[in-house]
């Protein structure tokens, strides 16, 4: 039974397309993977131990609540190892949702939803969040631990001096389709990247827009699992806002950052 956990949690994972947006401004509607299946969907039904002899089951999102008052109650910790991790799915669906839906309304100010993150220039995005890139390069020890839960871009720039590398492999940093593998160095150009398809880096899984913060601004939250040699499959979410067209995206103010539960052993 063991073997199959990280299967089926990595497929959940894993399966969700790398397509538009499953928003819109006005209507947040994230697209979920069905259990098991790993099928993009919008709602899902899933039956989940209660007590030794009971199950219930639960439509995800609309019984997002009655979910979390049987988890209040203890009944998380009923079911074998695989039933207790799609406990832990579902309420990861249900925190999601509702930090995307805290504040309603439509953002009047958006710089974001026009932007295509599935092929988005490292250059845009924070390589830590909570740190600048020029701390980052004076004082890597001046800056906060990376957040937990977020995904940390710093890791991957090399400490090699420039001299060693050859500069006609250095590519623009950016995600295509989705995917980003390999190193980042800095240069007089900026960020400057050599890919290496077996190199560590980042999926997006899906990108989504709501204001999460109550500021009348348009955010985007992209979801991204670590890929690469090594790598364990826990969800991240990294939260993006930017106030003008031509700004690097920074994390929006003010809000809390929902923790998903580990990754599968």
């Amino acid at each position: 039974m063991s073997r199959i956990i990280p299967f089926i949690a990595l497929g959940m994972l894993l399966s969700v397309p790398q397509t538009g947006s499953a928003t819109t401004v006005n209507d947040v509607r994230p697209y979920f993977s069905a259990p098991y299946t790993g099928e993009k969907v919008q709602e899902y039904e899933i039956s989940l131990p209660v007590s030794r002899y009971e199950k219930e089951t639960f439509n995800i999102p609309s019984d997002c609540g009655k979910l979390n008052s049987r988890l209040l109650e203890g009944s998380g910790h009923w079911g074998n190892r695989v039933e207790r991790r799609l406990w832990m799915k579902a309420d990861d669906d249900c925190r999601y949702l509702n930090f995307l839906k805290k504040y309603s309304g439509r953002a009047s100010r958006d710089f974001v939803s026009n932007y295509d993150f599935y092929n988005a220039s490292i250059n845009d995005l924070p390589l830590r969040p909570g740190c600048d890139l020029d701390l980052l390069l004076r004082n890597p020890a001046a800056c906060p631990p990376p957040m937990p839960g977020m995904p940390n871009f710093s890791m991957f720039m090399s400490s090699m001096p420039m001299h060693q590398k050859p500069e006609d492999n250095l590519r623009d940093c950016r995600f295509e389709n989705g995917l980003f593998r390999g190193y980042i160095y800095h240069t007089g150009m900026g960020l400057r990247c050599i890919r290496d398809p077996k190199a560590p880096g980042y999926r997006i899984l899906s990108v989504d827009f709501a204001d999460v913060n109550g500021d009348d601004c348009q955010d985007a939250v992209l979801r991204m699992i670590p890929v690469g040699r090594g790598a364990r499959p826990s969800l991240l979410i990294l939260p993006l806002t930017r106030c003008s067209a031509d700004e690097k995206f920074f994390l929006p103010p003010g809000s809390d950052y929902p923790r998903f539960g580990p990754s599968p052993e």
